[in-house]
């Protein structure tokens, strides 16, 4: 939109990237909701079970984009892997840009698991290989053809840390919160709140950012934001942040060059991989020894920012989007 203020964007998106697109002020349509994760206390478990969930959610996705979308309107189609649109968006060869992690993943699952791991690794791959689809991959070893390795995107920070802290009225250490916006991570918050609260640091503050989904905790020195926008600015503000080992939260920290402390779901396979990726030696057990971490990352000395920025992303869309034909305004 920085480069072409002329083109109008529209979002097809789930709870709570819906809500950060209207946040934006675009416009957007409700997706029917992926389903979550069943999981107790950070721990991935009923993988079968969710498989068949998903299964579900492809067919009714499918009526759903067939009947509500219009998609005579859509010159083309940006997405971050969710295969429903890109699937639909296939069919009727409209030329799609795929932000992809993986084509494949292993959780420890059962037969049923393991059967539509199987058939699904195959049915991504004939997708994501048609002519109208390019595929930037986030992360290294996406071994498509049409496949080019761009790494994390974060969004730009604002202004600088010193600038932000004084906007949001950091006068102390501050310790970030911010597992997410799936319900996956309120264990999470639990862990770090009880930490928190046992170490009764006076010159340190907590903000939690629950997102929409997990229930707000609050205390001394402990303040819920709830729903931020702008969260990519709280964590450069912050003195430490405590994720989960996705790729939102814990890239934008890395960026901002903030400690953090991320931590996998168990038997999450692309979150230990994240770890892996970027040297990180957190294990799911971690989330219960939050209170010798905090100090100890606390004093770590603040790293330099590393550009996660979008520029080589936008460029790849600008060069694809030319190589089919579509100027943009």
């Amino acid at each position: 939109m920085r480069r072409h203020p002329d083109l109008y964007l529209f979002f097809l998106a789930g709870s709570p990237a819906l809500d950060l697109a209207i946040a934006h002020g675009f416009d957007a349509m409700p997706l029917p909701p992926t389903p979550e994760w069943f999981h107790d206390r950070g721990v991935i478990h009923s993988m079968d079970r969710w498989y068949w969930e998903y299964a579900r959610y492809l067919r009714f996705a499918r009526k759903f984009l067939r009947k509500e979308a219009d998609w005579t309107r859509f010159r083309f189609l940006i997405s971050d892997g969710e295969m429903a649109t890109i699937r639909e968006a296939a069919r009727r060869s409209v030329p799609t840009v795929a932000l992809i992690h993986s084509v494949s993943q292993a959780f420890h699952g059962g037969l049923v698991a393991r059967f539509a791991e199987a058939l699904g690794l195959p049915w991504m791959r004939s997708l994501l290989n048609r002519d109208s689809v390019c595929v930037l991959a986030v992360d290294r070893g996406v071994d498509l053809p049409n496949a080019t390795f761009v790494g994390p995107v974060i969004r730009p920070f604002s202004k600088g840390r010193e600038s932000l802290r004084d906007d949001f009225v950091f006068l102390k250490r501050t310790v970030l919160v911010a597992p997410g916006g799936s319900s996956a991570g309120a264990f999470l918050i639990e862990e770090a709140v009880k930490a928190w609260r046992e170490l009764r640091l006076a010159d340190a503050q907590m903000i939690v950012v629950s997102g929409p989904k997990i229930k707000p905790t609050e205390g001394p020195d402990i303040y819920n934001r709830g729903f931020v926008p702008h969260l990519q600015d709280y964590v450069l503000a912050a003195d430490l942040v405590i994720t989960l080992a996705g790729k939102g939260t814990m890239i934008e920290a890395l960026a901002a060059g903030t400690p953090v402390i991320a931590i996998p779901l168990k038997g999450h396979p692309e979150q230990e991989g994240n770890l892996r990726e970027f040297r990180l030696q957190y294990r799911y057990e971690d989330a219960f020894r939050l209170k010798e971490l905090i100090p100890e990352m606390l004093s770590v000395v603040r790293p330099p920012q590393v550009d996660f920025g979008p520029t080589k992303v936008v460029d790849e869309i600008e060069s694809f989007l030319r190589s089919r034909g579509i100027d943009l305004p």
